[in-house]
């Protein structure tokens, strides 16, 4: 006996003057339905972000849900369906999963319903206590937690046996059950491609919205899992790192080339370079095979565990652009707040920033400002990095503002401005219109300023160094391709207005991507132009072009004072 199984990725919750944000093929869903799927169950796949990403509807206290709408969710569900499981990533996300989770309950009444993704593993209990549509919560890692339950379900388990699990007893109160160990074996043989089949991957690629640039067919790619450090924002902080072969990596990358034509491949591990050694040999594996691909790692590498041979292979292998996140500019904040690990320090990352441009890769490097406990020395030691950074090379800079994540420990620490909050106030993360501090000394509105003199400063720097470099990136838009996360951006922008629509390779899919949104263009637009990139990119020619006016005079004034001493 095989059960049926609807995997749920829910539609893209959206401030309305969001800027920008990934359209990406939720490669959790697929790893999950790819194991179900080897185990002889049958698996419907309904992505809702991927298969309508240019229906934009109205949701809660101004904000839009992106992708299909919970109706049109709610008639792809097949009758026969035994178990619903939805993904829910990001904590600002959760109020749609849970109206979802409402609405599918409501309509099937019988069907065990059941939550997964970093949000409901750290508020599993809030989720059964106030949720009672909620049946399961599945606690971290899910491959095991899932095909346990389905096993459970056909009664091939008993209730004992489950793992990995949160859920209710008899009483109807909340219980955790034993966990669920880390899956160690990430080979195919163990742990099967992700089921991209069941996933809408040419509307992916069409709608051309990944994390990093893209200027072809791409699809994203996961060559590890976990990370052993410990910083105090993230969840998956102090989490085992378990990785794959070079051998399997290059061969799901070759499936990817043969069935879909993917060009490029953007690694989205939250650690890549932990193992140099490995690293150089999933390059070497590239070359050796003779594959004529693109790949970035947009979610960041660590700086402290890099060095110039393995970023030189990289290059030679097909990678253009890197992420570097220093986080801030305070050691101070990296030792004390952040916990960013001994093996970190910024004149390192610099270095490793440097040498990524020298041998010409395009280098981002992101930062997070108004963490609890910052101040505003720290914040200007940020932006004063920053601008080194600019210096020596770097391309863009992002800087995010702190959003308490549950689970991690500044979450702990952010207790007093949570206990009121509404997870939907957390898309502060990526909206640009707005900003709400959870830090005592520096109130939102001037957190937004900061901000902005943060990505104004780092701009003026990058053209006063890189004045090329500068120019070329405005160029690439206007030539309609992108080379870094900021053009990518600005291809984005254009693209809401209708001004020049984003190129791609491929057929046409039935649901045509669109290349107007549906939001307040007008509102969108006036924020826009306050922040960045497109503020600074505004004000920085000018003030660079006063500011070396200013060094030409004092110069020339110099030499006819040394002139007329001799």
């Amino acid at each position: 006996m095989s059960l049926k199984v609807c995997l749920i990725n829910p539609p893209q919750v959206f401030a309305k003057t969001q800027v920008a944000s990934g359209v990406t093929p939720p490669l959790g869903v697929a790893y999950l339905a790819a194991y179900l799927l080897e185990d002889g169950h049958n698996v419907q796949v309904i992505d809702a972000l991927g298969e309508a990403p240019s229906v934009i509807t109205s949701f809660i206290k101004g904000s839009f849900l992106r992708g299909m709408n919970f109706n049109d969710i709610l008639d792809r569900i097949e009758p026969d369906i035994d178990v619903i499981g939805i993904s829910n990533l990001f904590s600002f996300a959760y109020p749609a999963v849970e109206l979802l989770s409402k609405k599918i309950k409501e309509k099937f009444p019988d069907k065990t319903l059941i939550l997964g993704g970093p949000h409901p593993t750290a508020m599993y209990k809030e989720i059964l206590d106030d949720v009672p549509e909620v049946d399961y919560v599945s606690i971290g890692e899910g491959e095991e937690s899932l095909l346990r339950l389905l096993m459970y379900i056909e009664g091939k388990l008993h209730r004992a046996e489950l793992k990995g699990l949160a859920t209710r007893n008899e009483n109807g109160e909340t219980v955790l059950l034993e966990s669920q160990k880390r899956i160690l074996d990430l080979e195919q043989g163990n742990v099967p491609f992700p089921a991209r089949e069941l996933l809408p991957m040419e509307s992916y690629i069409q709608t051309q919205e990944s994390h990093g640039s893209s200027n072809g067919r791409w699809t994203s790619l996961l060559s590890s899992r976990g990370c052993p450090y410990g910083c105090t924002f993230c969840f998956s902080r102090r989490t085992r790192w378990v990785k794959r072969s070079a051998k399997d990596v290059v061969d799901e990358m070759e499936y990817c080339i043969e069935k879909w034509g993917i060009e490029e491949f953007h690694f989205e591990d939250d650690n890549m370079t932990i193992n140099i050694q490995r690293l150089i040999e999933i390059c070497d594996e590239i070359i050796r095979r003779d594959l004529k691909i693109k790949w970035q790692t947009p979610n960041g590498i660590r700086a402290s565990r890099t060095n110039e041979i393995m970023l030189q292979k990289m290059k030679d292998s097909g990678c253009e652009h890197i992420t570097l996140a220093p986080e801030s500019g305070s050691e101070r904040v990296l030792s004390e707040i952040i916990q960013k690990g001994k093996d970190f320090n910024l004149e390192q990352l610099k270095e490793c920033g440097a040498a990524a441009h020298k041998i010409g890769l395009k280098v981002a490097a992101y930062f997070i400002l108004g963490l609890p406990g910052e101040t505003r020395d720290d914040m200007n030691k940020t932006i004063d990095y920053a601008k080194q950074l600019a210096k020596v090379g770097v391309d863009e800079a992002g800087f995010g503002l702190f959003i308490p994540l549950p689970g991690t420990p500044l979450w702990d620490m952010s207790s007093e401005y949570v206990k009121d909050m509404d997870w939907i106030d957390l898309l502060t993360i990526g909206d640009l219109g707005s900003a709400v501090s959870f830090n005592s000394e520096v109130n939102s509105d001037e957190l937004q300023k900061v901000r902005r003199k943060a990505y104004l400063m780092f701009f003026i720097y990058k053209f006063r160094y890189h004045p090329i470099s500068f120019v070329r990136s405005i160029w690439n838009v206007i030539q309609d391709r992108e080379e870094t996360k900021t053009e990518r951006s600005v291809r984005q922008l254009l693209q809401r207005f209708n001004i020049r629509k984003k190129k791609y390779r491929g057929d046409e899919v039935k649901s045509s991507v669109k290349n107007v949104y549906s939001y307040d263009s007008n509102e969108a637009l006036k924020i826009i132009i306050k922040n960045v990139p497109y503020y600074a990119w505004a004000h920085t020619a000018r003030k660079s072009i006063v500011f070396l006016k200013q060094e030409v005079k004092f110069k020339v004034g110099d030499f006819l004072k040394r002139l007329k001493r001799k």
